[in-house]
């Protein structure tokens, strides 16, 4: 063991280690002895005994594998649905930073692979529910960082579930209706049917359809120039030059309804078409709306698929600039 560089393991480490690696051990009933050691271990301050416990957790979820990560989350869960106020812990900058690594799914393990869905699920669902469960205490500092921590997540989920309606409701432009407050026509006396004015609306219509070719173009054009990776959907300009083009295709949709003969007929059918193929192509481009950031956990996760080993995952080969003098910095394996 060298020294200031390996870590001591004491009681704290040994015991989440070996609990948090098999799942036979019951954490519900490790639970009561780990907070006992803690609060009552002699190799360090109280606030120190909450740093490694800390660490050990954040280790775990870090450079663990699959099963050590799923079950390092369900113990921290533990400390903060049983009401144990560990504030250092929980208010602790690297595990804290760790968690909404996981819960964003915005970067990777030791070995630089994204997180298994289930673990960002689990993540994300529990960070929430400590945010429910913090914002009761009222304004105590011992859960400050699980709040803010909250904060960011449920600002993130929000916008992806509000962004996935408005792409539903987007990709339904098939189903777009007419613009009724294009033109108001009066119906034929005798049939009913609607009549509309060539001599004055011949001028609107030609315009229409030129700006209606030219808007299209311009969509596809937009669509020509995303970067490799972005999906239409979350281009501004493309998106824009998207509802512009659904608005003008109402309106191409409405004279098409009153003008049935006429040298505006092809021309309106043409752009019609033109607009039709803009908007699928924008629409492929967005990707396909899942269900994929939903937080909701269903028993349809390949939770099974995986083969979880129940050893320890070796660290990461990638050199890092640690502090030698941090007994629980991120160069000291568990």
């Amino acid at each position: 063991m060298g020294f200031l560089t390996d870590h001591p393991h004491t009681a704290i480490t040994d015991t989440i280690d070996r609990i948090v690696s098999s799942d036979q051990f019951t954490l519900e009933v490790e639970l009561a002895s780990l907070i006992q050691t803690i609060k009552s271990s002699k190799d360090y301050t109280y606030s120190n005994n909450q740093d490694e416990a800390a660490r050990s957790i954040r280790k775990k979820l870090k450079y663990g594998n699959k099963l050590q990560q799923i079950r390092a989350l369900e113990l921290l869960n533990l400390f903060v649905s049983q009401g144990v106020k560990f504030s250092v812990m929980y208010n602790d900058s690297k595990l804290l930073d760790r968690l909404e690594v996981i819960a964003l799914n915005s970067g990777t393990d030791s070995r630089g692979q994204h997180y298994n869905q289930l673990i960002v699920k689990k993540c994300v669902a529990y960070v929430l529910g400590w945010y429910e469960f913090a914002r009761q205490q009222g304004q105590s500092r011992t859960y400050e960082g699980l709040l803010q921590l909250g904060k960011t997540v449920q600002r993130k989920y929000s916008l992806k579930r509000r962004n996935k309606s408005e792409a539903r409701s987007r990709r339904n432009f098939m189903n777009d209706e007419a613009d009724a407050s294009v033109y108001s026509a009066n119906p034929d006396v005798r049939y009913g049917i609607p009549q509309i004015d060539m001599q004055s609306e011949g001028p609107k219509i030609r315009l229409l359809i030129s700006d209606s070719l030219a808007t299209s173009v311009s969509l596809k054009n937009s669509l020509m120039m995303l970067p490799s990776g972005v999906r239409s959907t979350e281009d501004e300009e493309a998106t824009a030059k998207f509802i512009q083009a659904r608005a003008m295709r109402r309106k191409v949709l409405r004279y098409l309804q009153l003008v049935t003969e006429g040298e505006f007929l092809g021309s309106l059918i043409h752009a019609n078409e033109e607009l039709v193929e803009a908007l699928t192509k924008y629409d492929k481009l967005g990707g396909d709306v899942d269900d994929d950031d939903e937080i909701t956990l269903s028993d349809d996760d390949d939770e099974e698929e995986d083969n979880v080993s129940e050893s320890s995952s070796a660290v990461s080969a990638v050199p890092e600039t640690y502090d030698n003098n941090d007994p629980f910095g991120d160069q000291n394996r568990i």
